[in-house]
């Protein structure tokens, strides 16, 4: 005697939402999304720094 065709179907879509639960999960890395862009200062130009011995600017 087989199972019901309800008790048939939730099992089947237990296992497919564990397996997409899976593939999801491992589909990254690090789980910090499809591309690592890097941290945004490599390609931000910097203000040059004031020479040796110049007054820091200070609020009067």
């Amino acid at each position: 005697m087989s199972a019901p065709p309800t008790r048939t179907r939730a099992r089947l879509l237990l296992a497919a939402t564990a397996a997409l639960a899976a593939l999801v999960l491992t589909a990254c890395r690090n789980g910090e999304g499809l591309r690592d862009e890097g941290p945004s200062s490599l390609n931000t130009p910097t203000a040059p720094a004031a020479p040796a011995g110049a007054p820091s600017p200070q609020a009067p």
